[in-house]
């Protein structure tokens, strides 16, 4: 954390009205427009189309399980049912 001395010794940009003020503020906008559009781009949520794929993808998947320890249950049952 700066100390009190640091902070005094911050220069804040002038106030006045050239040219070369109103320079530095409008690189300095264009600067953090930049980084707001590029925050906003990356963390942009995924779209709607690609969330109800990934849903019906993992109960797809989830169905295919439950059916496979389903059929596997019933081999078994007719395994055991066969040796006696």
């Amino acid at each position: 954390m700066a100390t009190q001395d640091e902070r005094q010794e911050f220069i804040f940009p002038p106030n006045d009205n050239s040219a070369q003020t109103n320079l530095r503020y409008d690189l300095t906008a264009e600067k953090w427009t930049r980084a707001f559009k590029s925050a906003q781009i990356s963390t942009s949520s995924p779209s709607f189309g690609s969330s109800v794929t990934f849903i019906v993808t993992l109960i797809k998947f989830v169905f295919n399980i439950v059916l496979l320890v389903v059929i596997l249950i019933i081999d078994f049952v007719k395994w055991i049912r066969s040796k006696n």
